[in-house]
């Protein structure tokens, strides 16, 4: 099978038509404003928050966000861009904005449900859990990146392996993380070229460290991890990802549908926040390199290698861009696809979700709001910058 077969050809028109642990480390950023307001009520109190001065309330968004995964370092440009505050400046009241990260996707979806996050980034997998639950509604608001395949559909062996391609992969040990979207991309990778390969089942962190060691044949995770194998530690080399077979990967905003609704000054705060990360990542990736190389979590990560995970090709895909910096679903139709029909029937095979997720938990009014506010208020178009793939 030749993977290629017109992929990049079908890339181009696309890109032109579709303009369990609770291991969080809390970080809070705090602004007050418009001391001495009056009411208690002015503001409704959120899950979490603390009671302010007599006569104000706090408000605490509560956002869950992934560090170690560059699908959502929009999140991190909101995050020490103090983003989500400045839109939150304008507003009544007092705002309180706490970070709190996660290792994993799933324990931002459970913390969703549990209504201990208003807010969290999150990949396509997590994501369609979190919006199949049938506890508390939470709702898809906007892409915080995708690519075609170049960020969690990426395989990577050790330096100097004999494996020169995906057909060598054939009865290889590979190292995923089951029930991501690499093991996704594993799967389909495996049905792509007609290959068996044996799974073995651990964290991105392990996969590398045994990458680096040669106790694994290949391993198959998300950015930053194979960039830091491949550009920083130089014990890695890329053998192949998503983009020869048009396979996308994702990463999504969600939001709580009772966040969205009783506090939706708040929620369109994060929304216009988001929207600003991607036109600080799209017109300025040194401003961006910057923000993100703030990040503690993030201390290992050199800033040529946060680079090279957003914006730098990859050597065997030189052609295919490493991340697209828009917003909306609507108008990305491989992203689209991926997130509302392809990951959607993947968890329901797999028993991972007992229903599909319903139409109304793709939820696109706060996106529209927030855009059209923003046309307004801003010097940039949120409409050709951001929401738009172009």
């Amino acid at each position: 099978m030749n993977p290629e077969n017109n992929a990049q050809t079908k890339r181009s028109e696309a890109a032109t038509k579709y303009a369990g642990t609770d291991d969080s480390r809390p970080k809070t950023s705090r602004r007050r404003f418009l001391e001495g307001a009056v009411g208690a009520g002015a503001v409704g109190l959120l899950a979490g928050c603390s009671g302010g001065s007599a006569g104000s309330s706090t408000t605490t968004i509560t956002i869950g966000y992934q560090p170690f995964g560059t699908p959502y370092w929009s999140e991190l440009v909101v995050k020490h861009g103090e983003l989500v505050e400045k839109y939150t400046e304008p507003l009544e009241g007092d705002y309180e904005v706490e970070w709190q990260s996660a290792l994993q996707g799933s324990v931002i979806g459970n913390r969703m449900i549990a209504g201990k996050n208003q807010a969290g980034y999150n990949g396509d997998m997590p994501t369609i859990l979190a919006l199949a639950n049938t506890d508390k509604p939470i709702n898809m608001i906007g892409l915080s990146g995708w690519s075609w395949g170049q960020q969690c559909n990426v395989v990577i062996t050790p330096k100097d392996s004999d494996i020169e391609g995906p057909q060598d992969l054939d009865g290889a040990d590979v190292g995923a993380t089951t029930g991501a979207c690499s093991h996704r991309f594993l799967l389909s990778l495996q049905e792509y070229e007609n290959i068996s390969v044996n799974l073995v089942d651990q964290d991105v962190n392990t996969i590398l460290a045994n990458i680096g060691s040669g106790e694994l044949d290949a391993g198959v995770m998300w950015e930053p991890n194979p960039t830091m194998g491949v550009v920083q530690q130089d014990v890695a080399d890329w053998v192949v990802t998503g983009a020869p077979y048009d396979d996308p990967d994702i990463g999504a905003l969600t939001m709580n549908d009772s966040f969205m609704t009783e506090n939706r000054d708040a929620a369109l705060a994060v929304m216009k926040a988001e929207l600003e990360a991607k036109h600080i990542m799209k017109s300025d990736p040194e401003r961006t390199v910057e923000l993100i190389n703030q990040e503690e979590d993030l201390a290992d990560y050199e800033p040529a290698t946060i680079e090279a995970s957003l914006f730098e090709p990859i050597g065997i895909n030189p052609d295919t861009p490493k991340m697209e910096f828009a917003t909306d679903l609507r108008k990305i139709e491989p992203a689209r696809q991926l997130l509302e029909e392809t990951a959607p029937a993947f968890l329901l095979e797999q028993g991972a979700i007992d229903q599909l997720p319903t139409e109304e938990r793709y939820s696109f009014g706060l996106l529209d709001e927030a855009a059209s506010d923003l046309e307004s208020e801003v010097e940039w178009s949120p409409y050709d910058d951001e929401v738009s793939a172009e």
